[in-house]
């Protein structure tokens, strides 16, 4: 009877705190289902899919390749192609049941070793919660994708299974299609030394993992290089000032995550009603720290004060690493814009210095407390930004549809300056629309009998950059270029009033209105003008549909909330 009550004590104290690990899969769950629902494609999603119309699965593998992510090519095309009609969503789907099956990956994984058992629940759980990767649910779903074989090469490595032993190699290859998980490694170091093995047999294991990661450096710094139109970006510097800038800045968007997600995650509910659900959180957890919740304080046992170290020069090490190449070509992570996916290696090294801080508080109820402050703002600054991105979509559908319905009223070729109200409000994450966001659906939608039209926001650098616009040079995906139209107009976009502001809407709503087709092809909530002389002009609207056989039509119509029916059969033809 002792023996088994020591038996069972044993197997509770090795899966402690796995209540985080619950909670916290549940909310990133619910969450990010909002989001699913979202008529959006976010900003180089755009580039991917206009060439998967035109060119088709070759061309997505050919910009790949000249882009050094070769390996992108396989997930990427998978999720163009499945629900083409409704696009990213399919990518919606898979980046969110990677990252949950990430979650319970780490945790498995963390809980394998002495050194990282007594905060894997709260690394789990911070993970599935980050903040500072906010573009998960886009095509950047393949970050995830990737991590999943980059958690598979270590599950795999203790299989009893030979074969699946020595797969895992082979899973570590695959996943370094993304790069910067080769910063995560010091983790695999901290695991691997853990066991009770000679030091030989430790490197021994380690070797092959070393071994592909020799290769993929080698192969990305020689054949699978930037080529083509991607040639040069990204380039070494040599300026040290320029490098300790950017290590700098990418390592400071951590706590300017944090302030993000607070400032914006009080914007969900009011800051009352945050402020009370932060509250509860934390006294629901401070109860539950006896049972559900329970972990076991870091300087607990022998070797404690070792094992901390360990884990603080681990976590700083992941975090180094994974913002070192970026600082060694001048750039760095942002979590206001889409670089938050530079982020995403860098991340867990501070999820884990933050998970072994918190594990230094001596009262386990502190502890508890603590932890469940953080996880209610990180679940509460997740759930504004599936709203934020249903809030982008209603706003670029609305916006995209009316241009559209504009350009078909004039048959004159043109290229609009497009001024978007409080742009820095209404788009996600503070994103610019560039070239992609605002041409490739009216391409797909077009009158091929007319001539292009292009349109431009006045913000994200189109008409700045010398060798496009001001020099005659227009781009749909910024890939190919065509000459400009000589014609210049400038037209505004307002959403308001018809389309109250982000924080004056409410999720249902919000949910409803995007979910519905838009009454008209031609009209929308928002506003449309054209500016002559800084006053607004009315423009004229009209109405086309486009052969539903033609490549991105159906997709494009959906993105657009385009009334059924917004194509035509090859029956009935084109109108």
């Amino acid at each position: 009877m002792t023996a088994g009550l020591k038996a069972a004590a044993l197997a509770e104290r090795a899966r402690s705190g796995i209540g985080y690990v619950y909670v916290a899969l549940a909310l990133a769950f619910v969450t990010s289902v909002p989001a699913l629902f979202a008529r959006e494609v976010f900003g180089d999603d755009w580039t991917v899919y206009y060439i998967y119309w035109t060119q088709g699965p070759t061309g997505v593998a050919r910009v790949l390749w000249e882009s050094a992510h070769a390996g992108f090519a396989i997930p990427m095309t998978l999720f163009v192609a499945l629900l083409n009609d409704t696009p990213d969503v399919a990518a919606r789907l898979a980046g969110l049941g990677c990252h949950l099956v990430n979650g319970l990956l780490l945790y498995s994984i963390l809980s394998r070793s002495l050194h990282t058992r007594q905060i894997a629940a709260l690394v789990t759980a911070l993970f599935l919660l980050s903040p500072f990767y906010a573009i998960r649910l886009t095509l950047n779903a393949v970050y995830d994708f990737f991590l999943l074989f980059y958690l598979l090469s270590y599950a795999l490595t203790d299989s009893k299974v030979r074969a699946l032993r020595r797969a895992a190699p082979f899973a570590l290859f695959f996943s370094l299609s993304l790069e910067m998980l080769i910063a995560l490694e010091p983790l695999r170091i901290v695991l691997t030394w853990s066991a009770l093995e000679p030091w030989k047999r430790r490197l021994a294991r380690l070797a092959p993992f070393w071994l592909v990661i020799a290769a993929v450096i080698m192969l990305r710094l020689t054949i699978l290089g930037k080529s083509g139109h991607y040639a040069g970006q990204y380039s070494f510097v040599r300026d040290l000032t320029v490098i300790g800038h950017s290590l700098s800045e990418h390592l400071m968007a951590f706590p300017q995550g944090l302030s993000y997600a607070y400032s914006h995650g009080s914007a969900l509910l009011g800051h009352s009603v945050w402020m009370v659900l932060t509250l509860v959180a934390m006294a629901g957890f401070a109860l539950l720290s006896s049972r559900a919740l329970w972990t076991p304080w870091v300087f607990e046992g022998r070797g404690a004060i070792r094992r901390v170290l360990v884990l603080l020069l681990s976590g700083a090490a992941i975090a180094i690493l994974g913002a070192m190449p970026f600082a060694l070509t001048g750039t760095y992570g942002d979590v206001t814009r889409g670089e938050s996916r530079l982020l995403f290696a860098s991340q867990l090294g501070i999820l884990i210095l933050a998970a072994t801080v918190i594990q230094m508080i001596p009262t386990s109820r502190l502890r508890a407390a603590v932890a469940g402050g953080l996880i209610a703002v990180f679940a509460l600054a997740m759930a504004q930004d599936s709203k934020w991105l249903l809030y982008d979509g209603l706003i670029s559908a609305d916006l995209q549809r009316q241009v559209r319905a504009a350009l078909l009223a004039d048959p004159q070729p043109k290229v609009v300056k497009l001024q978007v109200e409080n742009s820095h409000i209404i788009s996600f994450r503070s994103r610019c629309l560039g070239a992609s966001d605002m041409n490739v659906a009216q391409m797909m939608l077009r009158d091929e009998n007319r001539e292009r039209s292009f349109v431009y926001t006045d913000y994200c650098g189109d008409f700045q950059n010398p060798g496009a616009v001001p020099s005659g040079n227009c781009t749909v995906s910024y890939l190919e270029f065509f000459p400009c139209p000589p014609r210049r107009e400038t037209w505004r976009y307002r959403a308001a009033p018809g389309i109250p502001q982000p924080d004056d809407i409410s999720l249902v709503e919000l949910l409803k209105a995007v979910l519905k087709e838009a009454p008209s092809a031609t009209q929308g909530r928002g506003e449309l003008m054209q500016l002559k002389d800084d006053l607004p002009i009315p423009l004229a609207r009209a109405e086309y549909r486009p052969p539903c056989g033609r490549p991105g039509v159906r997709g494009s119509a959906w993105l657009l909330a385009l009334p059924s029916p917004a194509c035509e059969d090859s029956a009935s033809g084109a109108r």
